[in-house]
Protein backbone atom coordinates (compact mmCIF):
# COMPACT_ATOMS: atom_id res chain seq x y z
CA UNK A 1 0.00 0.00 0.00
CA UNK A 2 1.58 3.89 -0.80
CA UNK A 3 -0.10 5.16 2.97
CA UNK A 4 -1.61 8.24 0.89
CA UNK A 5 -5.10 7.16 1.71
CA UNK A 6 -4.41 9.27 4.93
CA UNK A 7 -6.53 11.85 6.52
CA UNK A 8 -6.43 15.15 4.32
CA UNK A 9 -7.28 18.37 4.89
CA UNK A 10 -10.92 18.02 3.63
CA UNK A 11 -11.50 14.77 5.87
CA UNK A 12 -10.26 16.71 8.89
CA UNK A 13 -12.64 19.60 7.88
CA UNK A 14 -15.42 17.00 8.11
CA UNK A 15 -14.44 16.10 11.68
CA UNK A 16 -14.06 20.07 12.17
CA UNK A 17 -17.49 20.73 11.35
CA UNK A 18 -19.67 17.84 12.66
CA UNK A 19 -17.84 16.65 15.50
CA UNK A 20 -19.58 14.06 17.33
CA UNK A 21 -19.25 15.91 20.89
CA UNK A 22 -21.44 18.65 19.75
CA UNK A 23 -24.49 17.22 19.89
CA UNK A 24 -27.00 19.10 22.31
CA UNK A 25 -27.74 15.48 23.84
CA UNK A 26 -24.30 14.57 25.65
CA UNK A 27 -26.10 11.41 26.42
CA UNK A 28 -26.57 10.56 22.35
CA UNK A 29 -22.43 11.08 22.22
CA UNK A 30 -22.02 7.85 24.63
CA UNK A 31 -21.68 4.33 23.04
CA UNK A 32 -22.81 0.87 24.42
CA UNK A 33 -19.21 -1.21 24.01
CA UNK A 34 -17.81 -3.77 26.00
CA UNK A 35 -16.70 -1.36 28.84
CA UNK A 36 -19.55 -0.04 28.93
CA UNK A 37 -21.05 3.57 28.11
CA UNK A 38 -17.99 5.48 26.38
CA UNK A 39 -17.56 9.00 24.28
CA UNK A 40 -18.05 8.66 20.64
CA UNK A 41 -16.06 11.26 20.30
CA UNK A 42 -13.31 9.31 22.31
CA UNK A 43 -13.64 5.83 20.17
CA UNK A 44 -13.34 7.81 17.13
CA UNK A 45 -10.05 9.75 17.78
CA UNK A 46 -8.33 6.37 18.82
CA UNK A 47 -9.90 4.94 15.57
CA UNK A 48 -7.92 7.66 13.76
CA UNK A 49 -5.08 6.98 16.21
CA UNK A 50 -5.14 3.73 14.88
CA UNK A 51 -5.46 3.82 11.53
CA UNK A 52 -2.00 6.68 11.99
CA UNK A 53 -0.72 3.71 13.75
CA UNK A 54 -0.93 1.46 10.88
CA UNK A 55 -3.34 -0.39 12.76
CA UNK A 56 -6.08 -0.74 10.34
CA UNK A 57 -8.10 -3.87 11.04
CA UNK A 58 -8.43 -1.96 14.80
CA UNK A 59 -9.50 1.40 13.07
CA UNK A 60 -12.08 -0.07 11.47
CA UNK A 61 -13.49 -2.07 14.75
CA UNK A 62 -13.76 1.29 16.08
CA UNK A 63 -15.14 2.96 13.33
CA UNK A 64 -17.62 0.32 13.00
CA UNK A 65 -19.01 0.69 16.68
CA UNK A 66 -19.81 4.44 16.42
CA UNK A 67 -21.37 3.69 12.70
CA UNK A 68 -23.58 1.10 14.13
CA UNK A 69 -24.81 3.55 17.02
CA UNK A 70 -25.05 5.83 14.60
CA UNK A 71 -26.91 4.37 12.23
CA UNK A 72 -29.74 3.68 14.39
CA UNK A 73 -30.60 7.14 14.79
CA UNK A 74 -30.76 7.37 11.36
CA UNK A 75 -28.63 9.68 8.58
CA UNK A 76 -26.64 12.24 9.90
CA UNK A 77 -23.81 14.28 8.96
CA UNK A 78 -21.80 12.43 11.98
CA UNK A 79 -22.07 8.99 10.41
CA UNK A 80 -21.15 10.69 7.17
CA UNK A 81 -17.61 11.56 9.11
CA UNK A 82 -17.60 7.71 10.38
CA UNK A 83 -18.22 6.25 6.84
CA UNK A 84 -15.38 8.01 5.19
CA UNK A 85 -12.87 6.91 7.47
CA UNK A 86 -13.60 3.68 7.73
CA UNK A 87 -13.67 3.34 3.93
CA UNK A 88 -10.02 4.46 4.34
CA UNK A 89 -9.05 1.74 6.83
CA UNK A 90 -10.60 -1.16 4.28
CA UNK A 91 -8.94 0.29 1.56
CA UNK A 92 -5.62 -0.17 3.43
CA UNK A 93 -6.89 -3.50 4.57
CA UNK A 94 -7.63 -4.13 0.50
CA UNK A 95 -11.44 -4.94 1.68
CA UNK A 96 -11.99 -2.74 -1.70
CA UNK A 97 -15.59 -3.76 -2.05
CA UNK A 98 -16.63 -2.48 1.51
CA UNK A 99 -14.55 0.62 1.07
CA UNK A 100 -16.78 1.41 -1.93
CA UNK A 101 -19.77 0.29 0.13
CA UNK A 102 -19.30 3.23 2.78
CA UNK A 103 -18.66 5.74 0.14
CA UNK A 104 -21.54 5.11 -1.94
CA UNK A 105 -23.53 5.39 1.41
CA UNK A 106 -21.56 8.51 2.23
CA UNK A 107 -22.21 10.17 -1.34
CA UNK A 108 -26.18 9.46 -0.70
CA UNK A 109 -26.19 12.04 2.60
CA UNK A 110 -23.45 14.56 1.31
CA UNK A 111 -26.15 16.04 -1.27
CA UNK A 112 -25.99 19.43 -0.94
CA UNK A 113 -22.62 19.92 0.14
CA UNK A 114 -19.77 19.90 -2.62
CA UNK A 115 -16.89 20.14 -0.38
CA UNK A 116 -17.77 16.83 1.17
CA UNK A 117 -18.97 15.24 -1.81
CA UNK A 118 -15.37 16.37 -3.68
CA UNK A 119 -14.12 14.37 -0.40
CA UNK A 120 -15.85 11.01 -1.15
CA UNK A 121 -15.68 10.98 -4.41
CA UNK A 122 -11.45 11.66 -3.85
CA UNK A 123 -11.59 8.77 -1.70
CA UNK A 124 -13.35 6.44 -3.94
CA UNK A 125 -11.21 7.43 -6.68
CA UNK A 126 -8.37 6.61 -4.37
CA UNK A 127 -9.92 3.13 -3.34
CA UNK A 128 -9.97 2.18 -7.28
CA UNK A 129 -6.37 3.46 -7.75
CA UNK A 130 -5.51 1.25 -4.39
CA UNK A 131 -7.36 -1.82 -6.43
CA UNK A 132 -5.44 -0.75 -9.80
CA UNK A 133 -8.61 0.24 -11.29
CA UNK A 134 -7.36 3.54 -12.82
CA UNK A 135 -9.73 3.86 -15.55
CA UNK A 136 -12.69 3.84 -12.87
CA UNK A 137 -10.67 6.05 -10.40
CA UNK A 138 -10.67 9.05 -13.20
CA UNK A 139 -13.85 10.40 -13.37
CA UNK A 140 -14.05 10.86 -9.30
CA UNK A 141 -10.97 12.40 -9.55
CA UNK A 142 -11.62 14.68 -12.06
CA UNK A 143 -14.93 16.04 -10.19
CA UNK A 144 -12.98 16.13 -6.87
CA UNK A 145 -10.53 18.43 -8.27
CA UNK A 146 -13.25 20.65 -10.25
CA UNK A 147 -14.75 20.99 -7.28
CA UNK A 148 -11.67 22.33 -5.22
CA UNK A 149 -8.99 23.21 -7.46
CA UNK A 150 -7.13 24.58 -4.76
CA UNK A 151 -6.51 21.15 -3.19
CA UNK A 152 -3.10 19.92 -3.75
CA UNK A 153 -4.15 16.60 -2.88
CA UNK A 154 -6.97 16.10 -5.39
CA UNK A 155 -4.06 17.71 -7.79
CA UNK A 156 -1.93 15.09 -6.63
CA UNK A 157 -4.75 11.88 -6.94
CA UNK A 158 -5.69 12.95 -10.38
CA UNK A 159 -2.26 13.34 -12.25
CA UNK A 160 -1.39 10.12 -10.70
CA UNK A 161 -4.11 8.95 -12.31
CA UNK A 162 -3.90 10.25 -15.80
CA UNK A 163 -0.36 9.45 -15.66
CA UNK A 164 -1.26 5.90 -15.19
CA UNK A 165 -3.62 6.31 -18.02
CA UNK A 166 -1.23 7.64 -20.58
CA UNK A 167 -2.66 11.18 -20.51
CA UNK A 168 0.21 12.88 -19.98
CA UNK A 169 0.26 16.23 -20.69
CA UNK A 170 -3.11 16.49 -18.27
CA UNK A 171 -1.60 14.23 -15.48
CA UNK A 172 1.96 16.79 -16.08
CA UNK A 173 0.10 19.94 -15.46
CA UNK A 174 -2.14 18.21 -12.10
CA UNK A 175 1.19 17.20 -10.60
CA UNK A 176 2.81 20.62 -11.11
CA UNK A 177 0.16 22.05 -9.28
CA UNK A 178 0.83 19.41 -6.58
CA UNK A 179 4.49 20.44 -6.97
CA UNK A 180 3.68 24.49 -6.61
CA UNK A 181 1.51 23.88 -3.94
CA UNK A 182 3.83 23.63 -0.97
CA UNK A 183 3.30 20.17 0.07
CA UNK A 184 6.00 19.35 2.31
CA UNK A 185 5.11 15.55 1.59
CA UNK A 186 8.93 13.55 0.61
CA UNK A 187 7.31 10.41 -0.29
CA UNK A 188 4.46 11.43 -1.76
CA UNK A 189 7.03 14.63 -3.47
CA UNK A 190 9.28 11.33 -4.74
CA UNK A 191 6.32 9.85 -6.25
CA UNK A 192 4.69 13.17 -8.11
CA UNK A 193 8.31 14.00 -9.38
CA UNK A 194 8.72 10.30 -10.78
CA UNK A 195 5.44 10.75 -11.96
CA UNK A 196 6.12 13.92 -13.82
CA UNK A 197 9.07 12.30 -14.78
CA UNK A 198 7.08 9.81 -16.65
CA UNK A 199 4.88 12.45 -18.10
CA UNK A 200 7.70 14.25 -19.55
CA UNK A 201 9.51 11.31 -21.05
CA UNK A 202 6.56 10.02 -22.81
CA UNK A 203 5.94 13.61 -24.21
CA UNK A 204 9.78 13.16 -25.48
CA UNK A 205 10.72 15.71 -22.95
CA UNK A 206 13.82 13.71 -22.15
CA UNK A 207 15.97 16.58 -20.28
CA UNK A 208 12.91 18.20 -18.31
CA UNK A 209 12.04 13.95 -17.31
CA UNK A 210 15.66 13.87 -16.35
CA UNK A 211 15.27 16.53 -13.79
CA UNK A 212 12.51 15.19 -12.56
CA UNK A 213 13.61 11.83 -11.94
CA UNK A 214 17.00 12.96 -10.47
CA UNK A 215 14.77 15.47 -8.18
CA UNK A 216 12.84 11.95 -7.13
CA UNK A 217 15.97 9.73 -6.75
CA UNK A 218 17.66 12.45 -4.22
CA UNK A 219 14.27 11.94 -2.15
CA UNK A 220 13.98 8.28 -2.08
CA UNK A 221 17.39 6.76 -4.40
CA UNK A 222 15.48 2.97 -4.19
CA UNK A 223 12.65 3.39 -5.89
CA UNK A 224 12.97 0.77 -9.25
CA UNK A 225 10.38 2.76 -11.20
CA UNK A 226 12.58 5.75 -11.41
CA UNK A 227 15.36 3.60 -13.02
CA UNK A 228 13.49 1.70 -14.77
CA UNK A 229 11.92 4.95 -16.06
CA UNK A 230 15.70 6.28 -16.82
CA UNK A 231 16.54 2.99 -18.62
CA UNK A 232 13.83 3.30 -20.81
CA UNK A 233 14.46 7.40 -21.86
CA UNK A 234 17.97 6.04 -22.74
CA UNK A 235 16.04 3.12 -24.46
CA UNK A 236 14.56 5.44 -26.87
CA UNK A 237 17.62 7.30 -27.47
CA UNK A 238 19.30 4.15 -28.73
CA UNK A 239 21.79 4.69 -25.33
CA UNK A 240 22.01 0.71 -25.07
CA UNK A 241 25.00 0.72 -23.28
CA UNK A 242 23.48 3.71 -20.57
CA UNK A 243 19.91 1.53 -20.23
CA UNK A 244 21.41 -1.51 -19.72
CA UNK A 245 22.75 0.40 -16.49
CA UNK A 246 20.07 1.81 -15.31
CA UNK A 247 17.93 -1.39 -16.05
CA UNK A 248 20.53 -3.17 -13.33
CA UNK A 249 19.77 -0.56 -10.94
CA UNK A 250 15.69 -0.99 -11.45
CA UNK A 251 16.10 -4.61 -10.74
CA UNK A 252 18.99 -4.30 -8.13
CA UNK A 253 16.04 -1.93 -6.68
CA UNK A 254 13.00 -3.79 -7.58
CA UNK A 255 10.73 -3.98 -4.62
CA UNK A 256 6.94 -5.62 -5.71
CA UNK A 257 4.13 -3.95 -4.22
CA UNK A 258 2.88 -6.76 -2.92
CA UNK A 259 5.08 -7.98 0.37
CA UNK A 260 4.20 -11.20 -0.69
CA UNK A 261 5.08 -11.31 -4.12
CA UNK A 262 8.16 -13.25 -4.97
CA UNK A 263 8.47 -12.67 -8.63
CA UNK A 264 11.67 -11.15 -10.19
CA UNK A 265 11.54 -8.14 -11.91
CA UNK A 266 10.18 -9.38 -15.31
CA UNK A 267 10.14 -6.32 -17.20
CA UNK A 268 12.89 -5.17 -16.35
CA UNK A 269 15.06 -8.67 -16.77
CA UNK A 270 14.20 -8.65 -20.56
CA UNK A 271 14.29 -4.88 -21.24
CA UNK A 272 18.04 -5.02 -19.82
CA UNK A 273 18.28 -8.39 -22.48
CA UNK A 274 16.87 -6.84 -25.58
CA UNK A 275 19.28 -3.60 -24.92
CA UNK A 276 22.66 -5.99 -24.53
CA UNK A 277 21.05 -7.67 -27.40
CA UNK A 278 21.39 -4.13 -29.92
CA UNK A 279 24.74 -3.34 -28.09
CA UNK A 280 25.94 -6.28 -29.53
CA UNK A 281 24.48 -5.58 -33.12
CA UNK A 282 26.36 -2.05 -32.77
CA UNK A 283 29.66 -3.63 -32.69
CA UNK A 284 31.62 -4.01 -35.79
CA UNK A 285 34.23 -6.77 -33.18
CA UNK A 286 32.32 -9.67 -33.41
CA UNK A 287 34.18 -10.93 -30.28
CA UNK A 288 32.76 -7.90 -28.62
CA UNK A 289 28.98 -8.76 -30.28
CA UNK A 290 29.28 -12.24 -28.75
CA UNK A 291 30.06 -10.87 -25.36
CA UNK A 292 27.06 -8.74 -25.67
CA UNK A 293 24.67 -11.80 -26.99
CA UNK A 294 26.27 -13.91 -24.24
CA UNK A 295 25.46 -11.36 -21.50
CA UNK A 296 22.06 -10.91 -22.81
CA UNK A 297 21.44 -14.76 -22.82
CA UNK A 298 22.83 -15.18 -19.06
CA UNK A 299 19.86 -12.93 -18.68
CA UNK A 300 17.26 -14.72 -19.99
CA UNK A 301 18.53 -17.35 -18.44
CA UNK A 302 18.73 -15.98 -14.53
CA UNK A 303 15.01 -15.01 -15.41
CA UNK A 304 13.71 -18.52 -16.54
CA UNK A 305 15.30 -20.44 -13.63
CA UNK A 306 13.74 -17.71 -11.02
CA UNK A 307 10.41 -18.81 -12.79
CA UNK A 308 8.42 -21.73 -11.56
CA UNK A 309 7.42 -23.51 -14.69
CA UNK A 310 4.75 -25.55 -12.74
CA UNK A 311 2.89 -22.33 -12.15
CA UNK A 312 0.66 -21.99 -14.96
CA UNK A 313 0.32 -17.54 -14.06
CA UNK A 314 4.01 -17.67 -14.98
CA UNK A 315 3.31 -19.11 -18.50
CA UNK A 316 3.40 -15.19 -20.19
CA UNK A 317 6.29 -14.27 -18.35
CA UNK A 318 8.53 -17.47 -19.17
CA UNK A 319 7.46 -17.74 -22.91
CA UNK A 320 8.79 -14.22 -22.94
CA UNK A 321 12.01 -14.74 -21.91
CA UNK A 322 12.50 -18.16 -23.87
CA UNK A 323 11.65 -16.03 -26.52
CA UNK A 324 14.44 -13.81 -26.18
CA UNK A 325 16.62 -16.71 -25.15
CA UNK A 326 16.37 -17.60 -28.94
CA UNK A 327 16.22 -14.58 -30.61
CA UNK A 328 19.91 -14.07 -28.81
CA UNK A 329 21.15 -17.56 -29.35
CA UNK A 330 20.22 -16.92 -32.89
CA UNK A 331 22.29 -13.72 -33.70
CA UNK A 332 25.13 -16.11 -31.53
CA UNK A 333 24.71 -18.62 -34.80
CA UNK A 334 23.50 -21.16 -31.98
CA UNK A 335 20.69 -21.91 -34.77
CA UNK A 336 19.46 -25.31 -32.89
CA UNK A 337 20.03 -24.03 -29.40
CA UNK A 338 17.64 -20.74 -30.85
CA UNK A 339 14.99 -23.65 -32.16
CA UNK A 340 14.89 -25.78 -29.05
CA UNK A 341 14.05 -22.43 -27.11
CA UNK A 342 11.55 -20.86 -29.25
CA UNK A 343 9.91 -24.26 -29.76
CA UNK A 344 9.41 -24.14 -25.60
CA UNK A 345 8.26 -20.55 -25.84
CA UNK A 346 5.91 -21.87 -29.06
CA UNK A 347 4.50 -24.64 -26.30
CA UNK A 348 3.94 -22.39 -23.91
CA UNK A 349 2.16 -19.62 -26.26
CA UNK A 350 1.10 -20.91 -29.17
CA UNK A 351 -0.10 -17.24 -30.21
CA UNK A 352 3.69 -15.74 -30.14
CA UNK A 353 3.65 -15.00 -34.00
CA UNK A 354 6.97 -13.86 -33.35
CA UNK A 355 8.56 -16.90 -32.22
CA UNK A 356 7.20 -18.97 -35.20
CA UNK A 357 8.95 -16.27 -37.40
CA UNK A 358 11.79 -16.05 -36.20
CA UNK A 359 11.93 -20.28 -35.81
CA UNK A 360 11.80 -19.97 -39.46
CA UNK A 361 14.78 -17.79 -39.41
CA UNK A 362 16.60 -20.33 -38.63
CA UNK A 363 15.36 -23.07 -40.01
CA UNK A 364 15.72 -21.15 -43.34
CA UNK A 365 20.21 -20.64 -42.31
CA UNK A 366 20.24 -24.58 -41.18
CA UNK A 367 18.85 -25.37 -44.69
CA UNK A 368 15.20 -26.80 -43.98
CA UNK A 369 13.77 -24.54 -46.18
CA UNK A 370 10.23 -26.24 -45.83
CA UNK A 371 9.98 -26.31 -42.24
CA UNK A 372 11.19 -22.50 -42.18
CA UNK A 373 8.23 -22.63 -44.83
CA UNK A 374 5.15 -23.82 -42.32
CA UNK A 375 6.50 -21.91 -39.81
CA UNK A 376 6.37 -18.65 -41.78
CA UNK A 377 2.74 -19.37 -42.97
CA UNK A 378 2.41 -19.89 -39.25
CA UNK A 379 3.93 -16.55 -38.32
CA UNK A 380 1.74 -14.85 -41.22
CA UNK A 381 -1.64 -16.36 -40.09
CA UNK A 382 -1.08 -14.46 -36.55
CA UNK A 383 0.91 -11.52 -37.21
CA UNK A 384 -1.22 -10.79 -40.40
CA UNK A 385 -0.52 -6.99 -40.12
CA UNK A 386 3.14 -7.87 -40.85
CA UNK A 387 4.54 -8.56 -44.58
CA UNK A 388 8.26 -10.07 -42.82
CA UNK A 389 6.59 -13.35 -42.78
CA UNK A 390 5.84 -13.57 -46.47
CA UNK A 391 9.08 -12.26 -47.69
CA UNK A 392 11.07 -14.61 -45.86
CA UNK A 393 8.60 -17.36 -47.52
CA UNK A 394 9.38 -15.59 -51.11
CA UNK A 395 13.03 -16.69 -49.98
CA UNK A 396 12.76 -19.68 -48.70
CA UNK A 397 10.85 -20.80 -52.04
CA UNK A 398 13.46 -19.19 -53.88
CA UNK A 399 16.38 -21.30 -52.33
CA UNK A 400 14.13 -23.98 -53.65
CA UNK A 401 14.17 -22.73 -57.22
CA UNK A 402 10.07 -22.47 -57.20
CA UNK A 403 10.02 -18.65 -58.15
CA UNK A 404 6.33 -19.02 -59.14
CA UNK A 405 5.95 -19.70 -55.38
CA UNK A 406 7.96 -17.22 -54.30
CA UNK A 407 6.52 -14.36 -56.80
CA UNK A 408 3.46 -15.45 -55.06
CA UNK A 409 4.55 -14.92 -51.23
CA UNK A 410 6.33 -11.84 -52.24
CA UNK A 411 2.73 -10.56 -53.94
CA UNK A 412 1.52 -11.37 -50.52
CA UNK A 413 3.94 -9.39 -48.25
CA UNK A 414 3.17 -6.15 -51.12
CA UNK A 415 -0.52 -7.20 -50.53
CA UNK A 416 -0.17 -6.35 -46.79
CA UNK A 417 1.97 -3.29 -47.15
CA UNK A 418 2.50 -1.74 -50.82
CA UNK A 419 5.15 0.34 -49.25
CA UNK A 420 7.18 -2.56 -48.61
CA UNK A 421 10.54 -2.22 -50.55
CA UNK A 422 12.41 -5.59 -49.51
CA UNK A 423 9.40 -7.46 -51.17
CA UNK A 424 9.32 -5.97 -54.51
CA UNK A 425 13.21 -6.04 -54.69
CA UNK A 426 12.98 -9.62 -54.38
CA UNK A 427 9.71 -10.76 -56.41
CA UNK A 428 11.49 -8.29 -59.15
CA UNK A 429 14.72 -10.80 -58.80
CA UNK A 430 12.32 -13.67 -59.03
CA UNK A 431 11.22 -12.10 -62.59
CA UNK A 432 14.97 -12.02 -63.67
CA UNK A 433 15.10 -15.76 -62.61
CA UNK A 434 12.17 -16.36 -64.71
CA UNK A 435 13.36 -14.27 -67.61
CA UNK A 436 10.51 -12.02 -67.37
CA UNK A 437 12.15 -8.64 -67.56
CA UNK A 438 9.23 -6.53 -67.85
CA UNK A 439 7.75 -7.84 -64.48
CA UNK A 440 11.22 -7.62 -62.77
CA UNK A 441 11.81 -3.67 -64.03
CA UNK A 442 8.21 -2.63 -62.79
CA UNK A 443 8.64 -3.83 -59.37
CA UNK A 444 12.59 -2.16 -59.22
CA UNK A 445 10.74 0.95 -60.52
CA UNK A 446 7.78 0.65 -57.34
CA UNK A 447 11.50 0.08 -55.30
CA UNK A 448 12.80 3.09 -56.48
CA UNK A 449 9.70 5.07 -56.07
CA UNK A 450 9.49 4.04 -52.23
CA UNK A 451 13.22 4.93 -52.02
CA UNK A 452 14.34 6.89 -55.01
CA UNK A 453 18.06 7.26 -53.73
CA UNK A 454 19.04 4.21 -52.75
CA UNK A 455 21.94 3.03 -55.68
CA UNK A 456 21.06 -0.74 -56.04
CA UNK A 457 17.31 -0.33 -57.15
CA UNK A 458 19.13 1.33 -59.87
CA UNK A 459 21.60 -1.16 -60.72
CA UNK A 460 19.25 -4.12 -60.49
CA UNK A 461 17.16 -2.53 -62.73
CA UNK A 462 20.01 -1.22 -65.10
CA UNK A 463 20.64 -5.58 -64.96
CA UNK A 464 16.88 -6.25 -66.22
CA UNK A 465 17.26 -3.72 -69.00
CA UNK A 466 20.98 -4.99 -70.21
CA UNK A 467 19.16 -8.41 -69.89
CA UNK A 468 16.26 -7.66 -72.37
CA UNK A 469 18.66 -5.88 -74.79
CA UNK A 470 17.93 -2.04 -73.74
CA UNK A 471 21.27 -1.09 -73.69
CA UNK A 472 20.11 2.73 -73.13
CA UNK A 473 18.41 2.44 -70.82
CA UNK A 474 20.49 0.06 -68.90
CA UNK A 475 22.89 2.74 -69.34
CA UNK A 476 20.92 5.40 -67.72
CA UNK A 477 19.95 3.12 -64.97
CA UNK A 478 23.24 2.49 -63.80
CA UNK A 479 24.29 5.86 -64.11
CA UNK A 480 21.75 6.68 -61.65
CA UNK A 481 23.21 4.07 -59.07
CA UNK A 482 26.63 5.41 -59.52
CA UNK A 483 25.28 9.10 -58.63
CA UNK A 484 23.78 8.02 -55.84
CA UNK A 485 27.01 5.72 -54.79
CA UNK A 486 30.43 6.51 -56.22
CA UNK A 487 31.57 3.31 -54.93
CA UNK A 488 28.97 0.74 -56.27
CA UNK A 489 31.85 -1.61 -57.84
CA UNK A 490 29.20 -3.78 -59.79
CA UNK A 491 27.56 -0.56 -61.09
CA UNK A 492 30.55 0.75 -62.29
CA UNK A 493 31.86 -2.42 -64.12
CA UNK A 494 28.17 -2.61 -65.57
CA UNK A 495 28.26 0.66 -66.91
CA UNK A 496 31.91 0.34 -68.14
CA UNK A 497 30.66 -3.22 -70.01
CA UNK A 498 27.67 -1.57 -71.35
CA UNK A 499 29.66 2.18 -72.67
CA UNK A 500 32.05 -0.25 -74.22
CA UNK A 501 29.94 -2.16 -76.14
CA UNK A 502 28.15 0.93 -76.92
CA UNK A 503 30.93 2.07 -78.40
CA UNK A 504 32.33 4.08 -75.61
CA UNK A 505 35.34 2.40 -74.60
CA UNK A 506 37.04 5.78 -73.21
CA UNK A 507 34.14 6.65 -71.38
CA UNK A 508 33.83 2.60 -70.29
CA UNK A 509 37.77 2.68 -69.47
CA UNK A 510 37.09 5.30 -67.02
CA UNK A 511 34.59 3.96 -65.11
CA UNK A 512 35.94 0.48 -64.93
CA UNK A 513 39.44 1.91 -64.01
CA UNK A 514 36.91 3.39 -60.70
CA UNK A 515 35.78 0.10 -60.36
CA UNK A 516 39.01 -1.25 -59.99
CA UNK A 517 40.46 1.83 -56.93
Amino acid sequence: MNGFLRFTRTTLLIIATFGLCQAANAQEDEVPTEDGQVSAQAIVDAGREQFNAGEYEAAVNSFTTVVNALKSRGPSQELLQLLVFRAKAYAQLEEYEAALGDLKEGLTYAQGNPAIEAEIRNTRGEVYMEAGAYQLALPDLQSAAAADRANGQYQFNLGKAEVKLGLSEPGEKALTKWLESGEDLPEQKAEALMLRGQAYASLAKYDKARADLAASLAIDSNEHEVYFTLGSIALQEKNYAEAAEQLSLAIKNYTPEDEDDTLPFVQGHLTRAFCLEELGKEQEDQAVAVGHYQAAAAECQQLINELDEDNPELGGSRSAALFRLGVVQRLQGDYADAIRSLSKAIQINPALGEAYFRRGICFFYQGEELLAIRDFEQAAGINFDSPRSNLWKGMAWAKLNDYDAAIRAYGEAVAVSDRYVPAFVNRGLAHLQQRDFEKAIGDFNEAIRLQPTEATHYYRRGRAYSLSGDREDAIQSYMNAVAYDGNLRPALLALADELEANGQRALGAEYRSRAGE
